[in-house]
């Protein structure tokens, strides 16, 4: 049921039948579903080759939560053994079963990654325990690999930003996995508490990180900040982990799981190898939730693995943002991507870590953090402005002013909730949970 790693240097041969064979499966798996019967009324149960995939409607996000939450179920309900939902960030959230098979298929998936979780590695796992999934599936490879877990989650007051730190130094933690921002955020709080990042936590070698966009320059940020590697992995909660990095550094694609395109953004029109466009994902060993040629709307392109020297056959993927996040400025249109890179390759080194954008009539505002606060920001803008092909202005401000770091340092109180009320004391209400959350504790 479950593959070996060995699934990333299959032959492209061996890989074409491979798919193929689960490309079928999954076209006849799917129509278990109402969203499939419904929607693939007409169309063939099998193809000859993967070529004819273009031939199938695409799937889209509305259609996916117009048949939320049981809609998309292709198994009996007495066959899932978990239940998520994605973040919502770009509306309704969208409804994920898995089985116990899925659960194991995307835990391989986390194992493909090269930070190679290994006995005597302590892992924190950082992203977030609740509802979405990142968290249990890496946990569940580190697990896999003998490695020991810390699930410190995050968004909870039972594990700020100071405690994870001090949970580094005394764990002697190797590996954490959480957000790209969250490895910045934790190194901002560890210098806030006296430490150097990238020397006193020697024995912590990397990061496994997902849920946003990672240019190779922020990916770098992050690796000076900690003198740590950083491993990469890229999926959305629809469909699993598609790709992650290799030893190289290069994000190969899972293509065992996954039947990738990449599409013109309004006609859904395959777009030339190697040109920009929006990634459309057909599972492959998806059960629960089977999906076909699944809009994502990010940003990709795919490139073949020939550039890599690492020996993976699964295509390069470049996650360039979302679509839908796109700038459109006087006929120029800024990718998500494009805008982080031109920003951290800034000359000069006048732009910290933290930054944003805002758009005039014709251009751009950048304001940044900056160590140089007073600098001159000529040649930055003229570099800024070449890169994007749009007029930009730089405005640097000291360190601290767009967020306050002490915030990173502010432990919320944990307590547990009471159920009978102090008669005697006069307060005759027990605790409320608004009260809870604000830290109330009188009685």
């Amino acid at each position: 049921m479950v593959n070996s790693l060995q699934n990333m240097f299959l032959s492209t041969r061996q890989l074409n039948e491979l798919q193929l064979r689960r490309l079928n499966n999954t076209l006849q798996k799917c129509r278990e579903s109402i969203l499939y019967r419904e929607k693939h009324a007409g169309y063939p149960l099998k193809t000859e080759n993967l070529e004819d995939i273009s031939l199938f409607p695409v799937t889209t996000k509305e259609e996916l939560r117009q048949y939320a939450p049981l809609g998309t179920l292709a198994v009996p309900p007495e066959q899932v053994v978990e239940y998520h939902e994605s973040f919502g960030t770009t509306g309704e959230p969208i409804s994920v079963w898995l089985t116990a098979a899925d659960f194991a298929q995307w835990t391989q998936q986390i194992e493909y990654c090269a930070i190679g979780f290994n006995p005597g590695d302590t892992v924190l796992v950082r992203f977030p325990y609740a509802i979405s999934d990142p968290a249990h599936i890496v946990q569940s490879a580190a697990k896999k690999r003998g490695a020991c877990v810390v699930p410190v989650s995050s968004r909870t007051v039972v594990s700020p930003h100071t405690r994870v730190i001090k949970l580094l130094l005394k764990l002697r933690a190797t590996v954490i996995g959480c957000l790209p921002l969250e490895a910045i955020l934790l190194a901002e709080t560890a210098k806030l508490m006296g430490y150097d990042p990238a020397r006193d936590f020697p024995h912590l070698r990397g990061f496994c990180v997902a849920g946003e966009m990672l240019t190779d320059s922020r990916k770098k940020l992050i690796e000076k900040l900690w003198s740590a590697r950083v491993y990469n992995m890229y999926g959305t909660t629809e469909n699993g982990n598609i790709a992650a990095d290799c030893s190289e550094g290069c994000l190969h694609a899972a293509e065992d799981h996954f039947l990738l395109e990449v599409l013109h953004p309004i006609t859904f029109k395959p777009v030339p190898p190697g040109e920009r466009g929006i990634l459309a994902v057909t599972t492959l060993t998806l059960e629960a939730c089977p999906l076909v040629r699944y809009v994502t709307g990010d940003m990709v392109t795919l490139n073949p693995s020939g550039s890599c020297s690492c020996g993976r056959t699964g295509q390069i993927v470049q996650h360039l943002g979302r679509y839908n996040d796109r700038l459109e400025i006087n006929g120029t249109t800024i990718i998500p991507g494009d805008l982080q890179e031109a920003v951290l390759q800034t000359p000069d080194n006048l732009i910290s870590s933290l930054w944003m954008i805002g758009v005039t009539g014709n251009g751009l505002v950048i304001r940044a953090e900056s160590e140089q606060p007073g600098a001159d920001t000529a040649s930055a803008r003229a570099f800024l402005s070449d890169k994007l092909k749009i007029p930009v202005k730089l405005e640097l401000v000291p360190i601290g002013e767009m967020f306050d770091r002490n915030k990173l340092l502010e432990v919320s109180p944990v307590i547990k909730p009471k159920y009978v009320a102090n008669w005697a004391a006069g307060n005759r209400n027990p605790r409320t949970l608004d009260r809870l959350l604000s830290g109330y504790h009188t009685f």
